[in-house]
């Protein structure tokens, strides 16, 4: 546990740096939006290859293989029980659309490649990457069509750079091709970016929010609940129970759970936006998930550590 602390006061320091950083006016909304794109365009997706690095293993292999199922199962569970639960609400049929969406799609990429980096080094991000595919795969088509009443984008799908990204590195890592020294080393050196890079920019997003009006709004506490507690929540108790059952690794179990318990994700806002499906709603509602997360994500580490030992 004493390594898991050290890894939170190096992700507090890099949050409150861009947090102090945005209210200091160093960082602006322009350079905020540049910093994110950077990340997303270039600094992630070079993370996601260095994880191809780590060593080949068929222990490893089976990990991925039982993230791969862990994230098919948990989106298909969460997405039926949230459309259920959206029926017996009082909220309008858009409201009711993006809350499902929000309460299932979690910021995997943004937010979850830099801590399960952070918490399991370059084993936790390959297994990220796995399951992130299975998030793309859902949101850019089940997803997608709830809050447009379209057809999925499968070209979106398949040309994000992440995306592209966690193709190769599976590759990679399954393939029998080693890349020399200097490759390897350069490819690092830039994935080390992503973690301080993405903290600063979350800092730097909280000091923009308006706290009062997203922690006065109710209606997205019945989100926050979903997503940061209850759906975690049984799936710790699921996955505990395969893990007595069938010896599951302790990290695999772990990134299953923990990729379950971030925040909304943001594209549930941008996609809002798009469709004009409750652009206003998402966005309060991923704003107060990713203030609350600050307290829940601790504790499922904190669990995760005490039950998968």
């Amino acid at each position: 546990m004493n390594a898991l602390y050290v890894v939170f006061i190096k992700i507090v320091v890099a949050v409150l740096l861009g947090f102090i950083l945005r209210k200091c006016k160093v960082i602006n909304e322009e350079m905020q939006k540049g910093l994110s794109d950077m990340l997303v365009k270039a600094f992630l997706p070079f993370s996601i290859l260095a994880s191809a690095n780590y060593e080949k293993s068929p222990d490893l292999g089976r990990a991925m293989l039982a993230v791969l199922v862990g994230g098919l199962v948990f989106y298909a569970v969460a997405l039926v029980s949230m459309r259920l639960l959206s029926k017996k609400l009082s909220i309008s049929d858009k409201e009711k659309r993006i809350f499902v969406t929000m309460t299932t799609f979690a910021n995997t990429g943004f937010v979850g490649f830099p801590i399960m980096t952070a918490l399991y080094g370059s084993e936790g991000l390959l297994l990220a990457v796995v399951y992130n595919m299975v998030y793309n795969l859902y949101m850019y088509t089940y997803g997608l069509h709830l809050i447009s009443g379209k057809k999925g984008d499968l070209r979106g799908l398949l040309f994000q750079p992440v995306n592209i990204a966690s193709l190769l590195a599976i590759v990679f890592f399954i393939s029998p091709i080693t890349f020399p020294n200097y490759v390897t080393e350069s490819v690092d050196l830039i994935a080390a970016v992503t973690v301080p890079l993405s903290m600063i920019i979350i800092g730097s997003n909280l000091a923009a929010m308006p706290f009062v009006t997203v922690l006065s709004d109710v209606k997205s506490y019945l989100v926050s609940l979903m997503r940061l507690l209850v759906l975690p929540g049984v799936c710790l108790g699921v996955v505990y129970v395969l893990y007595r059952t069938f010896s599951m690794a302790p990290t695999t179990a772990s990134v299953i759970v923990l990729m379950g318990a971030l925040p909304c994700g943001s594209l549930n806002v941008i996609f809002s936006e798009k469709y004009d499906c409750a652009p206003e709603y998402a966005a309060r509602a991923t704003v107060q998930s990713m203030m609350l997360c600050a307290v829940t994500i601790p504790l499922m580490v904190f669990l995760c550590s005490k039950l998968f030992v």
